[in-house]
């Protein structure tokens, strides 16, 4: 059933605003157009400085991080550099095998596998190991329990 919208008691008067939109609008115009002729403010200008001060700070703060990044980059030799590459390109890979791995291993079922045809698994709580799995691996994890042997199954699916 349909919910019936309440209608305003008093359909023939606008408000005023809306009533006299245009008009205020013109105006509001007309006013800050005179205030723009007789101001002596310089107000092009002090836009200007203002847009140059926040030019010129973030300009100052990349030199900032690009002295850091030096001071970093001498401290630390190249065989040290490409030591801490190499490491990291190895726990990439690991990560990506690991995901493939996970992937394959637990698919998404329905049914129980153990018990006959027609036994639906039911959702249940994740744990700490499962979130963590969602968190680095950026794959979804379900944990399913079967409502007749109670066994639990885990299914893994990547994120969408």
């Amino acid at each position: 059933m349909k919910r019936k919208r309440k209608k305003p008691l008093d359909k023939k008067r606008k408000s005023f605003f809306k009533e006299y939109n245009f008009e205020i609008t013109v105006l509001s115009m007309i006013i800050l157009g005179v205030f723009l002729l007789v101001e002596q403010m310089e107000i092009s200008q002090t836009i200007f400085n203002f847009v140059k001060k926040i030019i010129f700070l973030f300009a100052d703060m990349i030199k900032a991080i690009r002295d850091k990044f030096y001071e970093i980059f001498n401290w630390i030799e190249v065989s040290d550099l490409v030591g801490l590459v190499l490491i990291g390109f190895a726990g990439f890979l690991i990560t990506i095998r690991t995901r493939i791995r996970l992937l394959t291993k637990y698919q998404k079922i329905r049914e129980c596998p153990e018990c006959k045809p027609g036994y639906k698994l039911k959702r249940i709580q994740k744990k700490l190991k499962h979130r963590i799995i969602n968190l680095i691996l950026r794959l979804r994890v379900y944990n399913y329990q079967c409502q007749n042997c109670y066994r639990k199954q885990l299914v893994i699916l990547t994120k969408r």
